[in-house]
């Protein structure tokens, strides 16, 4: 991430303090992974004291984060520039700190990151095959959509080179009912379709697949679950079945928070709590898996995550015009097994419940990431017009 730094105060403020300021947000900035440069339309703008409000202006460039404390007039200032940015068309953010001792934190990369998603304007999405049949509320218009044959997404693949990467997945794992051999496929495959995204460029993809095709499984041997887990946690949104919406959550939940994002089946929505499952997480996610076998056909290959418990998760789904989402907070917590598919995860909402679930009427599958991005997701949705449930 790149921003231009700029430091606002009143004109007393003496060049040196300036100076000093400068450089300190500077090595926290870099500290963070942002390069200030000197020339962006993204500007990360201190202020320092009351009256650096046409200061903060003439810094400003169309997408500004504004570091503010309750000091020295500091915020009221920020707040009073904001207001002007906003009225002439730019995108302001202010982020409060307690001091000016206080470090800048992950708050500001988030900022950054929605900043990002922002700018990055509609996404272009590959749909690899069709969408699963029972998938009949899928869809997400408003997105490009990149369609390819399943048949060309798996021509002259080579296990070989998916190799390695088996064995490093059952090295990291609890136990395995699966050899290297068995699983290289689709490491392989999930390598392969990393390329097809980055070459059709794509930014984030969704598979039609063949877990539930007894014909496809005895052909092939194996299904792409593990594959998509693993693209995932590679910084490539995937999602399951073909299923466009579950994508375009991922997509979001992955772009605030940076880290890995998946999807499950909702199995139970009760009070405040739900139960998620699906054959498959990104191994990133969990504190411990296991690889075995797909439910019913009891193909390769599954990861059986094990979820950490007192995780902040965030979970999101949107409707098929974007104009409408479902956005739930939750912690994680442990629950007991239900009859469904082998990565289970329990979530404790925070905000929001299972009524919302039911009415809110988007469709089954919901993706989540564990890390509490619910206020970046929430700014960013009500940018593009989603009318934000609840």
């Amino acid at each position: 991430m790149e921003a231009v730094l700029a430091v606002a105060a009143s004109r007393d403020v003496p060049e040196d303090v300036r100076k000093s300021y400068y450089e300190d947000f500077r090595e926290q900035l870099a500290g963070l992974g942002v390069s200030p440069v000197p020339d962006s339309d993204v500007a990360v703008v201190a202020v320092l004291t009351g009256g650096a409000e046409n200061e903060i202006l003439a810094s400003a460039r169309r997408y500004n984060i504004l570091l503010a404390w309750p000091h020295y007039n500091s915020l009221p200032s920020a707040l009073e520039a904001a207001a002007a940015l906003r009225d002439s068309g730019r995108y302001v953010k202010v982020i409060a700190l307690s001091g000016p001792d206080q470090r800048l934190d992950e708050r500001t990369v988030r900022a950054l990151r929605l900043v990002e998603l922002i700018k990055s304007g509609t996404p272009r999405f590959g749909l690899v095959g069709a969408p699963n049949p029972w998938l009949v509320s899928s869809n997400v218009m408003l997105v490009t959509v990149d369609q390819i044959p399943l048949e060309e997404s798996l021509s002259g693949l080579d296990a070989r080179a998916g190799l390695e990467d088996a064995r490093r997945l059952i090295a990291g794992a609890a136990s395995s009912e699966f050899s290297d051999a068995q699983l290289a496929p689709m490491a392989a495959y999930a390598r392969r379709l990393a390329e097809l995204a980055r070459g059709r460029r794509w930014d984030g993809l969704t598979l039609g697949c063949w877990c539930f095709d007894r014909d496809a499984v005895r052909r092939l041997a194996w299904t792409p679950c593990i594959s998509l887990a693993l693209l995932n946690q590679m910084g490539i949104p995937a999602a399951c079945e073909g299923d466009l919406r579950a994508l375009y959550s991922i997509y979001v939940l992955f772009r605030l928070s940076g880290g890995p994002a998946w999807m499950g089946n909702v199995n139970v929505a009760e009070g405040d709590l739900l139960v998620l499952t699906h054959d498959g997480a990104p191994p990133l996610m969990a504190e411990g898996y296991s690889i075995v076998g797909r439910m019913i056909t009891k193909a390769p290959a599954a990861i059986r995550a094990k979820f950490p418990s007192g995780s902040p998760a965030t979970l999101l789904r949107v409707s098929a015009d974007l104009k409408r989402a479902l956005l739930l907070k939750a912690v994680t917590v442990d629950t007991d097994r239900v009859e469904a598919c082998n990565s289970q995860i329990g979530l404790k909402l925070t905000v929001g419940s299972a009524r919302d679930v039911y009415e809110a009427g988007l469709g089954n599958h919901l993706a989540f990431v564990l890390d509490d991005v619910y206020e970046e997701a929430r700014e960013y949705l009500t940018y593009i017009g989603a009318k934000v449930v609840p």
